[in-house]
Protein backbone atom coordinates (compact mmCIF):
# COMPACT_ATOMS: atom_id res chain seq x y z
CA UNK A 1 0.00 0.00 0.00
CA UNK A 2 2.77 2.20 0.76
CA UNK A 3 4.14 2.69 -2.89
CA UNK A 4 0.39 3.42 -3.92
CA UNK A 5 0.35 6.19 -0.92
CA UNK A 6 3.50 7.69 -2.58
CA UNK A 7 2.79 7.55 -6.21
CA UNK A 8 -0.95 9.11 -5.39
CA UNK A 9 0.90 12.42 -3.30
CA UNK A 10 3.35 12.63 -6.65
CA UNK A 11 -0.23 12.80 -8.55
CA UNK A 12 -1.42 15.55 -6.49
CA UNK A 13 1.67 17.28 -6.28
CA UNK A 14 1.96 17.06 -10.11
CA UNK A 15 -1.55 18.29 -10.17
CA UNK A 16 -1.60 21.10 -7.60
CA UNK A 17 1.69 22.62 -9.72
CA UNK A 18 0.08 22.38 -12.91
CA UNK A 19 -2.71 24.09 -11.96
CA UNK A 20 -0.78 27.22 -10.45
CA UNK A 21 1.07 27.34 -13.91
CA UNK A 22 -2.21 27.39 -15.24
CA UNK A 23 -3.49 30.12 -13.24
CA UNK A 24 -0.22 32.29 -13.75
CA UNK A 25 -0.48 31.98 -17.14
CA UNK A 26 -4.24 33.36 -17.12
CA UNK A 27 -2.87 35.95 -14.68
CA UNK A 28 -0.55 37.24 -16.96
CA UNK A 29 -2.25 37.46 -19.82
CA UNK A 30 -5.47 39.40 -17.95
CA UNK A 31 -2.69 42.25 -17.30
CA UNK A 32 -1.24 41.90 -20.43
CA UNK A 33 -4.95 43.08 -21.80
CA UNK A 34 -5.38 46.18 -19.29
CA UNK A 35 -0.97 47.25 -19.73
CA UNK A 36 -1.28 46.74 -23.44
CA UNK A 37 -4.50 49.28 -23.48
CA UNK A 38 -7.23 46.64 -25.31
CA UNK A 39 -9.09 46.93 -22.19
CA UNK A 40 -9.64 50.34 -19.81
CA UNK A 41 -11.27 50.81 -16.45
CA UNK A 42 -13.54 53.57 -16.26
CA UNK A 43 -15.37 55.35 -13.49
CA UNK A 44 -18.97 56.52 -14.16
CA UNK A 45 -21.00 58.77 -11.94
CA UNK A 46 -24.37 58.97 -11.84
CA UNK A 47 -26.54 61.03 -14.07
CA UNK A 48 -29.16 61.45 -11.67
CA UNK A 49 -28.75 61.12 -8.09
CA UNK A 50 -30.75 61.63 -5.15
CA UNK A 51 -29.53 60.57 -1.32
CA UNK A 52 -31.71 57.92 0.12
CA UNK A 53 -33.68 57.74 -2.93
CA UNK A 54 -32.58 56.99 -6.32
CA UNK A 55 -29.32 56.69 -8.40
CA UNK A 56 -29.19 56.53 -12.16
CA UNK A 57 -25.86 55.42 -14.49
CA UNK A 58 -25.54 55.97 -18.31
CA UNK A 59 -23.30 54.14 -20.39
CA UNK A 60 -21.98 55.51 -23.20
CA UNK A 61 -22.72 54.38 -26.55
CA UNK A 62 -20.01 53.83 -29.02
CA UNK A 63 -18.58 51.21 -26.82
CA UNK A 64 -18.05 47.29 -26.07
CA UNK A 65 -18.19 47.18 -21.99
CA UNK A 66 -17.46 43.87 -19.98
CA UNK A 67 -20.47 42.58 -18.37
CA UNK A 68 -18.68 42.63 -14.97
CA UNK A 69 -20.10 46.02 -13.53
CA UNK A 70 -19.32 47.20 -10.07
CA UNK A 71 -21.21 49.25 -7.84
CA UNK A 72 -18.51 51.23 -5.39
CA UNK A 73 -18.52 54.00 -3.13
CA UNK A 74 -21.95 52.62 -1.79
CA UNK A 75 -22.81 53.10 1.59
CA UNK A 76 -23.92 55.30 4.39
CA UNK A 77 -23.15 58.50 6.35
CA UNK A 78 -24.94 58.53 10.03
CA UNK A 79 -25.75 61.74 11.87
CA UNK A 80 -24.13 61.12 15.20
CA UNK A 81 -21.50 58.19 15.56
CA UNK A 82 -21.26 58.11 18.76
CA UNK A 83 -22.92 54.16 18.71
CA UNK A 84 -21.83 51.03 17.20
CA UNK A 85 -23.58 51.01 14.67
CA UNK A 86 -22.64 48.95 11.59
CA UNK A 87 -24.53 47.88 8.71
CA UNK A 88 -26.93 44.88 8.44
CA UNK A 89 -25.44 42.44 9.46
CA UNK A 90 -26.49 39.71 6.65
CA UNK A 91 -26.60 41.85 4.06
CA UNK A 92 -24.07 44.58 4.57
CA UNK A 93 -24.29 47.62 2.50
CA UNK A 94 -26.29 45.70 0.06
CA UNK A 95 -29.38 46.28 2.17
CA UNK A 96 -29.47 49.66 0.29
CA UNK A 97 -30.44 48.51 -3.03
CA UNK A 98 -34.05 47.83 -3.22
CA UNK A 99 -34.37 47.90 -6.25
CA UNK A 100 -32.16 47.33 -9.54
CA UNK A 101 -32.65 47.70 -13.41
CA UNK A 102 -30.90 47.38 -16.60
CA UNK A 103 -32.51 49.10 -19.69
CA UNK A 104 -31.87 50.07 -23.11
CA UNK A 105 -34.40 52.88 -23.73
CA UNK A 106 -37.62 52.33 -22.51
CA UNK A 107 -36.88 48.23 -22.99
CA UNK A 108 -36.02 46.37 -19.26
CA UNK A 109 -33.18 43.55 -20.06
CA UNK A 110 -32.96 42.62 -16.35
CA UNK A 111 -34.41 43.73 -12.84
CA UNK A 112 -34.85 42.56 -9.50
CA UNK A 113 -38.10 43.93 -6.91
CA UNK A 114 -36.80 43.56 -2.82
CA UNK A 115 -33.73 42.51 -4.17
CA UNK A 116 -31.86 43.87 -0.88
CA UNK A 117 -33.55 40.04 0.75
CA UNK A 118 -32.26 38.14 -1.83
CA UNK A 119 -29.09 39.88 -1.58
CA UNK A 120 -28.86 38.63 1.98
CA UNK A 121 -29.71 34.97 1.40
CA UNK A 122 -26.81 34.85 -1.60
CA UNK A 123 -24.10 35.91 1.35
CA UNK A 124 -25.29 32.93 3.16
CA UNK A 125 -24.61 30.77 -0.08
CA UNK A 126 -20.51 31.68 0.26
CA UNK A 127 -18.37 29.84 2.13
CA UNK A 128 -17.98 30.97 5.58
CA UNK A 129 -14.16 32.03 5.12
CA UNK A 130 -15.37 34.04 2.08
CA UNK A 131 -17.79 35.68 4.51
CA UNK A 132 -14.89 36.42 6.91
CA UNK A 133 -12.07 37.07 4.83
CA UNK A 134 -13.56 38.93 1.66
CA UNK A 135 -17.58 39.86 2.08
CA UNK A 136 -16.72 41.07 5.56
CA UNK A 137 -14.39 43.99 3.42
CA UNK A 138 -16.51 44.36 0.60
CA UNK A 139 -19.61 44.77 1.54
CA UNK A 140 -19.09 44.93 4.91
CA UNK A 141 -21.64 42.69 6.23
CA UNK A 142 -20.76 40.56 9.62
CA UNK A 143 -20.66 37.09 8.85
CA UNK A 144 -17.93 34.73 8.68
CA UNK A 145 -18.16 33.37 12.90
CA UNK A 146 -15.20 31.23 13.81
CA UNK A 147 -14.73 29.21 17.21
CA UNK A 148 -12.59 31.41 19.61
CA UNK A 149 -9.84 29.50 21.38
CA UNK A 150 -10.71 32.07 24.80
CA UNK A 151 -14.49 32.05 24.85
CA UNK A 152 -14.61 28.43 23.40
CA UNK A 153 -18.01 29.75 21.46
CA UNK A 154 -18.92 30.86 17.65
CA UNK A 155 -17.68 34.68 17.44
CA UNK A 156 -16.34 37.33 14.97
CA UNK A 157 -13.35 37.55 15.16
CA UNK A 158 -13.01 40.49 12.48
CA UNK A 159 -15.83 42.88 13.76
CA UNK A 160 -17.44 45.23 10.85
CA UNK A 161 -16.54 48.86 11.04
CA UNK A 162 -18.73 51.27 12.20
CA UNK A 163 -20.35 53.58 10.37
CA UNK A 164 -19.27 57.21 10.78
CA UNK A 165 -20.66 60.63 10.33
CA UNK A 166 -18.18 61.82 7.02
CA UNK A 167 -16.00 59.84 4.43
CA UNK A 168 -14.26 57.79 6.26
CA UNK A 169 -17.59 55.61 7.08
CA UNK A 170 -17.00 52.32 5.28
CA UNK A 171 -17.86 52.19 2.05
CA UNK A 172 -18.93 48.55 -0.10
CA UNK A 173 -17.92 47.42 -3.67
CA UNK A 174 -20.95 45.34 -4.93
CA UNK A 175 -21.21 42.97 -8.16
CA UNK A 176 -23.72 43.49 -10.20
CA UNK A 177 -23.72 40.62 -11.14
CA UNK A 178 -25.22 38.86 -7.98
CA UNK A 179 -28.66 41.25 -8.28
CA UNK A 180 -28.70 41.24 -12.44
CA UNK A 181 -28.11 37.57 -13.70
CA UNK A 182 -28.02 38.47 -17.18
CA UNK A 183 -24.80 39.89 -16.65
CA UNK A 184 -23.51 36.66 -15.52
CA UNK A 185 -24.16 34.93 -18.99
CA UNK A 186 -23.15 37.68 -21.05
CA UNK A 187 -19.54 38.57 -22.00
CA UNK A 188 -20.05 42.33 -22.85
CA UNK A 189 -22.12 44.90 -23.89
CA UNK A 190 -21.94 46.57 -27.03
CA UNK A 191 -23.24 49.87 -26.79
CA UNK A 192 -22.08 51.10 -30.39
CA UNK A 193 -24.47 48.14 -32.30
CA UNK A 194 -26.86 46.57 -29.68
CA UNK A 195 -28.09 48.42 -26.56
CA UNK A 196 -27.39 52.25 -27.53
CA UNK A 197 -29.51 53.50 -24.95
CA UNK A 198 -27.86 51.29 -21.93
CA UNK A 199 -28.45 52.01 -18.42
CA UNK A 200 -28.50 51.05 -14.83
CA UNK A 201 -31.18 52.37 -12.29
CA UNK A 202 -31.31 51.77 -8.41
CA UNK A 203 -33.92 52.84 -5.92
CA UNK A 204 -32.67 53.01 -2.26
CA UNK A 205 -34.03 51.78 0.59
CA UNK A 206 -35.55 54.02 3.23
CA UNK A 207 -36.51 52.02 6.07
CA UNK A 208 -33.17 52.22 8.85
CA UNK A 209 -34.25 49.07 10.47
CA UNK A 210 -32.85 47.18 7.11
CA UNK A 211 -30.01 49.21 6.75
CA UNK A 212 -27.71 49.11 10.01
CA UNK A 213 -27.92 48.02 13.71
CA UNK A 214 -29.04 50.71 15.44
CA UNK A 215 -32.13 53.02 14.61
CA UNK A 216 -31.18 55.75 16.56
CA UNK A 217 -29.81 58.52 14.02
CA UNK A 218 -30.58 59.40 10.55
CA UNK A 219 -28.42 57.60 7.75
CA UNK A 220 -27.66 59.35 4.15
CA UNK A 221 -26.65 57.41 1.36
CA UNK A 222 -23.43 58.02 0.16
CA UNK A 223 -23.40 58.72 -3.31
CA UNK A 224 -22.37 55.42 -5.29
CA UNK A 225 -20.24 55.21 -8.89
CA UNK A 226 -20.35 52.81 -11.37
CA UNK A 227 -17.11 50.76 -12.57
CA UNK A 228 -16.66 49.37 -16.13
CA UNK A 229 -13.89 47.79 -18.18
CA UNK A 230 -14.03 49.14 -21.74
CA UNK A 231 -12.91 46.80 -24.58
CA UNK A 232 -10.45 49.16 -26.59
CA UNK A 233 -8.89 47.56 -29.52
CA UNK A 234 -10.45 47.91 -32.69
CA UNK A 235 -9.62 44.29 -33.61
CA UNK A 236 -10.83 42.86 -30.32
CA UNK A 237 -13.87 44.85 -30.78
CA UNK A 238 -14.41 43.14 -34.48
CA UNK A 239 -14.06 39.79 -33.13
CA UNK A 240 -16.41 40.41 -30.57
CA UNK A 241 -19.18 41.59 -32.51
CA UNK A 242 -18.68 38.74 -35.09
CA UNK A 243 -18.64 35.83 -32.30
CA UNK A 244 -21.75 38.07 -30.30
CA UNK A 245 -24.00 34.89 -29.52
CA UNK A 246 -27.84 35.12 -31.05
CA UNK A 247 -29.49 34.13 -27.65
CA UNK A 248 -28.68 34.53 -24.09
CA UNK A 249 -30.43 32.17 -21.88
CA UNK A 250 -30.94 33.24 -17.99
CA UNK A 251 -32.96 33.03 -14.73
CA UNK A 252 -34.66 36.78 -13.82
CA UNK A 253 -35.17 36.71 -10.28
CA UNK A 254 -38.84 37.78 -9.49
CA UNK A 255 -40.46 38.70 -6.70
CA UNK A 256 -43.78 37.90 -5.07
CA UNK A 257 -45.28 38.34 -1.55
CA UNK A 258 -47.70 36.50 0.67
CA UNK A 259 -48.73 37.87 3.58
CA UNK A 260 -49.57 35.70 6.81
CA UNK A 261 -52.51 37.43 9.48
CA UNK A 262 -51.08 37.25 13.21
CA UNK A 263 -52.49 35.65 16.06
CA UNK A 264 -55.80 36.64 16.75
CA UNK A 265 -54.63 38.43 20.01
CA UNK A 266 -50.84 39.02 18.82
CA UNK A 267 -48.54 39.91 22.06
CA UNK A 268 -50.91 37.87 24.11
CA UNK A 269 -51.93 34.66 25.80
CA UNK A 270 -53.49 32.20 22.87
CA UNK A 271 -53.52 28.53 22.93
CA UNK A 272 -51.44 26.38 20.55
CA UNK A 273 -53.68 26.25 17.37
CA UNK A 274 -52.74 25.40 14.25
CA UNK A 275 -52.78 28.50 11.57
CA UNK A 276 -53.12 27.15 7.80
CA UNK A 277 -52.95 29.44 5.56
CA UNK A 278 -53.24 29.07 1.44
CA UNK A 279 -53.25 32.02 -0.78
CA UNK A 280 -52.91 32.22 -5.10
CA UNK A 281 -49.91 33.87 -6.09
CA UNK A 282 -49.99 35.65 -9.69
CA UNK A 283 -46.81 37.06 -9.95
CA UNK A 284 -45.65 33.84 -11.87
CA UNK A 285 -48.16 33.39 -14.25
CA UNK A 286 -47.54 32.03 -17.29
CA UNK A 287 -43.73 31.66 -16.45
CA UNK A 288 -41.46 29.02 -16.16
CA UNK A 289 -39.77 29.04 -12.71
CA UNK A 290 -36.71 26.53 -11.38
CA UNK A 291 -36.09 27.55 -8.43
CA UNK A 292 -38.21 28.95 -5.74
CA UNK A 293 -37.18 30.19 -2.34
CA UNK A 294 -39.35 31.88 0.57
CA UNK A 295 -38.20 34.66 2.81
CA UNK A 296 -39.94 35.00 6.25
CA UNK A 297 -40.11 38.73 7.71
CA UNK A 298 -42.16 40.90 9.93
CA UNK A 299 -45.23 42.33 8.46
CA UNK A 300 -44.52 45.30 11.31
CA UNK A 301 -40.36 45.76 11.01
CA UNK A 302 -40.35 47.57 14.60
CA UNK A 303 -40.68 43.59 16.01
CA UNK A 304 -37.14 42.96 14.74
CA UNK A 305 -35.62 45.52 16.85
CA UNK A 306 -35.32 46.01 21.11
CA UNK A 307 -35.44 49.96 21.48
CA UNK A 308 -33.21 51.51 18.81
CA UNK A 309 -31.26 48.45 18.93
CA UNK A 310 -31.77 45.79 15.34
CA UNK A 311 -31.89 42.11 17.08
CA UNK A 312 -28.40 40.95 14.77
CA UNK A 313 -29.63 40.95 11.29
CA UNK A 314 -33.18 41.94 11.98
CA UNK A 315 -35.68 41.80 9.18
CA UNK A 316 -33.06 41.11 6.55
CA UNK A 317 -33.08 37.77 7.37
CA UNK A 318 -35.90 34.96 7.31
CA UNK A 319 -38.14 33.68 10.51
CA UNK A 320 -38.62 30.73 12.32
CA UNK A 321 -41.53 29.88 13.04
CA UNK A 322 -43.24 26.85 15.11
CA UNK A 323 -44.16 23.55 13.84
CA UNK A 324 -44.18 24.89 9.78
CA UNK A 325 -45.50 23.03 7.24
CA UNK A 326 -45.01 24.42 3.77
CA UNK A 327 -46.11 23.64 0.47
CA UNK A 328 -46.47 24.63 -3.29
CA UNK A 329 -49.35 23.39 -5.94
CA UNK A 330 -48.48 23.78 -9.29
CA UNK A 331 -51.17 23.73 -11.70
CA UNK A 332 -53.32 21.22 -9.85
CA UNK A 333 -50.34 19.00 -8.48
CA UNK A 334 -48.48 19.64 -5.04
CA UNK A 335 -44.30 19.50 -5.21
CA UNK A 336 -44.04 17.44 -2.08
CA UNK A 337 -46.25 14.79 -1.16
CA UNK A 338 -49.07 14.72 0.90
CA UNK A 339 -48.93 17.72 3.26
CA UNK A 340 -45.90 18.88 2.37
CA UNK A 341 -42.38 19.35 4.33
CA UNK A 342 -41.85 17.87 7.73
CA UNK A 343 -41.74 19.93 11.00
CA UNK A 344 -38.10 19.79 11.87
CA UNK A 345 -36.41 22.87 11.14
CA UNK A 346 -33.47 20.58 9.83
CA UNK A 347 -35.34 19.17 7.06
CA UNK A 348 -36.29 22.55 5.62
CA UNK A 349 -32.33 23.24 5.76
CA UNK A 350 -31.56 20.31 3.73
CA UNK A 351 -34.65 20.96 1.26
CA UNK A 352 -32.79 24.72 0.61
CA UNK A 353 -29.27 22.94 0.06
CA UNK A 354 -30.65 20.61 -2.07
CA UNK A 355 -31.91 23.47 -4.16
CA UNK A 356 -29.35 26.69 -3.39
CA UNK A 357 -26.43 24.44 -2.62
CA UNK A 358 -24.59 24.40 0.52
CA UNK A 359 -25.47 27.33 3.38
CA UNK A 360 -22.72 28.27 5.77
CA UNK A 361 -24.73 28.67 8.93
CA UNK A 362 -24.31 28.60 13.23
CA UNK A 363 -26.43 27.13 16.13
CA UNK A 364 -29.71 27.65 16.51
CA UNK A 365 -29.85 29.82 13.07
CA UNK A 366 -33.06 27.97 12.22
CA UNK A 367 -34.85 27.13 15.63
CA UNK A 368 -37.32 29.13 16.55
CA UNK A 369 -35.35 29.08 20.45
CA UNK A 370 -32.33 27.26 21.88
CA UNK A 371 -31.33 26.23 25.32
CA UNK A 372 -28.53 28.61 26.45
CA UNK A 373 -26.97 29.33 22.71
CA UNK A 374 -25.26 32.29 24.35
CA UNK A 375 -22.81 29.97 25.34
CA UNK A 376 -22.79 28.28 21.57
CA UNK A 377 -22.58 31.58 19.84
CA UNK A 378 -21.66 35.47 20.05
CA UNK A 379 -25.46 36.81 21.02
CA UNK A 380 -26.86 33.83 20.32
CA UNK A 381 -30.07 34.45 21.81
CA UNK A 382 -30.63 37.53 19.10
CA UNK A 383 -28.80 35.52 16.63
CA UNK A 384 -31.52 32.36 17.11
CA UNK A 385 -34.15 31.86 14.65
CA UNK A 386 -32.64 34.58 12.10
CA UNK A 387 -31.79 32.01 8.87
CA UNK A 388 -34.52 29.65 8.55
CA UNK A 389 -35.70 29.75 4.85
CA UNK A 390 -37.20 27.04 2.57
CA UNK A 391 -36.47 26.49 -1.10
CA UNK A 392 -37.49 24.09 -3.30
CA UNK A 393 -36.44 23.27 -7.20
CA UNK A 394 -40.26 23.94 -9.44
CA UNK A 395 -38.82 23.52 -13.00
CA UNK A 396 -42.21 23.40 -14.43
CA UNK A 397 -44.22 26.55 -15.89
CA UNK A 398 -46.76 28.26 -14.63
CA UNK A 399 -50.45 28.48 -15.08
CA UNK A 400 -51.61 27.99 -11.51
CA UNK A 401 -50.04 28.61 -8.26
CA UNK A 402 -51.17 28.05 -4.91
CA UNK A 403 -48.64 28.61 -1.82
CA UNK A 404 -49.50 27.05 1.39
CA UNK A 405 -48.35 27.77 4.88
CA UNK A 406 -49.07 25.79 8.12
CA UNK A 407 -47.65 27.54 11.37
CA UNK A 408 -48.55 27.09 15.01
CA UNK A 409 -49.28 29.81 17.49
CA UNK A 410 -47.72 29.66 21.18
CA UNK A 411 -48.84 30.80 24.94
CA UNK A 412 -47.13 33.89 26.11
CA UNK A 413 -45.13 33.22 29.64
CA UNK A 414 -43.68 35.23 31.47
CA UNK A 415 -40.03 34.44 31.47
CA UNK A 416 -38.02 36.26 28.39
CA UNK A 417 -37.16 33.28 26.18
CA UNK A 418 -41.11 32.62 25.88
CA UNK A 419 -41.78 36.38 24.81
CA UNK A 420 -38.89 36.45 22.35
CA UNK A 421 -40.65 33.02 20.81
CA UNK A 422 -44.11 34.39 20.97
CA UNK A 423 -43.26 36.78 18.51
CA UNK A 424 -43.73 33.96 15.68
CA UNK A 425 -47.19 34.48 16.18
CA UNK A 426 -47.08 38.49 14.27
CA UNK A 427 -48.23 38.91 11.03
CA UNK A 428 -45.49 38.51 8.81
CA UNK A 429 -44.85 39.05 5.21
CA UNK A 430 -43.24 35.76 3.31
CA UNK A 431 -41.15 36.99 0.31
CA UNK A 432 -40.72 34.82 -2.82
CA UNK A 433 -38.08 34.73 -5.08
CA UNK A 434 -38.60 32.75 -7.84
CA UNK A 435 -36.04 32.27 -11.00
CA UNK A 436 -37.81 32.78 -13.95
CA UNK A 437 -36.31 31.82 -17.71
CA UNK A 438 -35.72 34.98 -19.98
CA UNK A 439 -34.10 35.08 -23.35
CA UNK A 440 -32.48 37.90 -24.63
CA UNK A 441 -32.22 37.05 -28.48
CA UNK A 442 -30.21 38.71 -31.28
CA UNK A 443 -31.08 39.67 -35.27
CA UNK A 444 -29.81 41.90 -37.59
CA UNK A 445 -32.36 44.58 -36.61
CA UNK A 446 -32.15 44.55 -33.24
CA UNK A 447 -32.96 42.49 -30.27
CA UNK A 448 -35.81 40.84 -27.98
CA UNK A 449 -36.15 39.91 -24.70
CA UNK A 450 -39.30 37.27 -23.84
CA UNK A 451 -39.95 34.61 -21.21
CA UNK A 452 -39.39 31.38 -22.21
Amino acid sequence: MLPIFILNLKLLYNYFYSFLYIFYIVLLYKMSLYSNGMIKSVIIDPTHYRANVRASFKLDGERIYKSDLKLANVGLTIANASNDNVYNKLAGAGSLIKRISLLDGKTELDSCNECHRYYAFEQLLDRNAGNESRNRYLNHNSQGLRTSEQDKKAVNLKPAAKLTVDSTTPQALLDVRDLLPLLRNMNSLDTSKTFMNLRLEIEFETDAKLLSSDVQYAVTTLEPVLLCDVIEDPNVIAAMQKQMPSMVQFNKIEHDVVNIPAAAADGAAVTAVVQPVSKKVRGFDNKRVGRLLAVKAYANANKSKTGNAVDDVGNMGSLAGYDEVFNVRINGKNVLARKGNDKAPNQRLAMVVDAYGDMASYFGSNQISMKSNDTLVQDGVKKTGRLDYFGIVVNDEINDLQFSYDRTHLATANDSAAKQQVKTNAAIDIHLYAEVAKTLTMSPNGYNVAYV
